[in-house]
């Protein structure tokens, strides 16, 4: 949401699949599993027994965050489309939190943190070692173009010393903008990536036939963004999330009295930054400024993205870093598989990797920077895509909120309609903070299907 608009955000160890809708009946089931990006990537292909048909198919976020999540949005008309028996085609899960590469989606101000700790992850460590990414902007945080600006500073910086040759770890916004920039100057650049793939967590799955952002999926504030020049270079589609939305319970709309006043909390903290308001300092975001104007969708997918940012640099895929030693005259940055030795080195992996150790330093860290790391939060947000075989919800508010569903508070609370964006029956469900940590460890089979439950009684449909 910006302000009170209902743009909830933020791939993944991701898990995906066609579902028959009676999840809890017997299908002959086809299970395929491959290992990905280090996680296991499981696809569901369910066939009903009687046929062997397949079916395949934020951002002043907290400046202003105790302002009511509905006041100043518009409720909908009532004009559900009904269905007796709504068939769920497929669904998407991520489960950010258990990402090797992630440990999360994105930073926020944790109590006890500031602004001040964010600024110093942007300040260079003996002149050769650069953290990058949206936790090290110095000015804003937890959003694609926090991460973009990160890039191009850091890159700015390196243009105005000599290394030469420059290092630069993971290829998401933050490290493909610099290697961009660095390249185009002269400089021999490497890019080093854990993922099979260029993004980090900006990632486009179209598995169930529509573009489905499983990380980043908002340009938050579209004046002045920079994001909004790339995306114009681009061409990228543009739609934009409306005011509209619609309280259901137990089959019918609920009056703006009947809405329990956590829902303004579970959808201005846990869906928004990724932890709850307790673990949060909300004065902390009092004086960040942010980009205002439209909050943009893009129906074809943020993946295209980088497009922009292709360039002569050097991109090694599938290689995971273990150490940094920058002791010496040169810095030296080992992998699971060898060795590189460089100049200089941008290190742009998420806060949630830094806090997990998993890249040794040599020297260690400065305690600075090690307490910037420790005490700045880290959320997950996570999705659930439900593509059904057709709309049986509110056809034109983009947001559907759903309170009471025998869950506890946070729970498949918050819901985005695509149909107005895409053209397809797909609903995006939103579980931030202390609910996405507790359904990390949950089956598909009860994660989806809790989902489907919500959605279903919410509009007074059977199980």
């Amino acid at each position: 949401m910006r302000g009170n608009r209902s743009c909830l955000l933020r791939d993944r160890t991701l898990m995906f699949g066609a579902i028959h809708s009676e999840i809890g009946e017997q299908y002959d089931k086809e299970l395929i599993s491959r290992c990905n990006e280090r996680t296991f990537v499981r696809l569901y292909i369910v066939r009903e027994s009687r046929n062997v048909e397949t079916h395949m198919k934020r951002r002043e976020v907290f400046a202003g965050s105790t302002a009511a999540v509905l006041a100043g949005m518009t409720p909908w008309p009532l004009n559900a489309q009904t269905n007796e028996h709504p068939n769920l085609l497929g669904y998407l899960r991520t489960n950010w939190s258990r990402d090797l590469f992630s440990f999360g989606t994105y930073s926020y101000l944790a109590r006890g943190s500031g602004r001040r700790h964010h600024r110093q992850l942007a300040k260079p460590i003996a002149n050769k070692v650069y953290l990058a990414g949206e936790a090290s902007n110095p000015n804003r945080n937890s959003s694609v173009h926090a991460a973009l600006e990160s890039g191009r500073l850091v890159a700015a910086t390196l243009l105005k010393g000599s290394a030469e040759k420059i290092g630069i770890i993971g290829a998401g916004i933050a490290g493909l903008s610099a290697a961009q920039i660095l390249d185009a100057a002269g400089r021999d650049v490497d890019v080093i990536e854990a993922r099979d793939r260029i993004g980090g967590r900006v990632n486009t799955d179209t598995s169930l036939g529509f573009a489905a952002d499983l990380g980043a999926t908002w340009l938050h504030g579209s004046d002045g963004n920079p994001l909004t020049e790339v995306t114009d270079q681009v061409g990228m589609r543009k739609a934009y999330s409306d005011e509209f939305w619609v309280v259901r319970a137990n089959g019918r709309a609920l009056n703006d009295d009947e809405v329990p006043g956590w829902v303004e909390e579970v959808s201005n903290y846990d869906n928004r930054a990724g932890a709850s308001r307790e673990a949060m300092n909300e004065w902390g975001y009092i004086f960040t400024s942010d980009y205002s104007g439209e909050e943009v969708l893009f129906p074809d997918g943020y993946g295209q993205i980088f497009d922009a940012f292709q360039g002569g640099y050097t991109l090694s895929l599938n290689s995971v870093v273990t150490s940094i030693d920058y002791a010496g005259q040169k810095v030296v940055v080992s992998t699971e598989e060898n060795s590189q030795t460089f100049d200089a080195v941008i290190v742009t992996v998420p806060l949630g990797v830094l806090k997990s150790g998993t890249i040794s330093f040599a020297p260690a860290l400065p305690e600075a920077y090690q307490t910037a790391i420790g005490v700045l939060g880290y959320g997950t947000l996570d999705k659930i895509y439900l593509q059904f075989e057709d709309v049986f919800w509110d056809k034109e508010p983009h947001n559907i909120i759903t309170p009471f569903n025998g869950f506890d508070r946070g729970y498949f609370n918050n819901w985005v309609n695509l149909y107005p964006t895409m053209g397809k029956p797909v609903l995006l469900c939103f579980n931030g903070g202390p609910a996405a940590l507790a359904l990390s460890s949950e089956p598909d089979a009860v994660v989806i299907n809790n989902a489907r439950k919500t959605i279903l009684t919410a509009y007074g449909l059977p199980i």
